[in-house]
């Protein structure tokens, strides 16, 4: 942790951010209550793990059942009762 916090130091030292990035960590570190370079190290390690799932196919069958279920539970129930009789679905066409 604290070799990590030395890297980030070493980089900010030699690469300077610009100015709207490092305005918007700096309210995000008072936001949160937590210095820039554990917040930096945090969302960094959240974007790892994304990419190290997502990249490696390691999803579980179980875990795709999983999301697709919350996909599905996101979306109202339909109650099925739609007219699509071929008279319905050409009224109004001149016939």
């Amino acid at each position: 942790m604290v070799e990590l916090r030395r890297r980030i130091e070493r980089y900010e030292r030699k690469h300077q951010l610009p100015t709207e990035i490092e305005t918007t960590l700096r309210r995000r570190e008072a936001a949160v209550g937590k210095d820039v370079a554990t917040f930096v190290q945090e969302v960094v390690s959240e974007r790892l793990a994304e990419m190290a799932s997502v990249g490696t196919g390691a999803t579980s069958h179980v875990e795709f059942a999983a999301k697709v279920r919350e996909i599905i539970h996101l979306h109202p129930v339909s109650n099925g009762s739609v007219d699509d009789s071929r008279e319905s679905i050409y009224a109004g066409r001149g016939d």
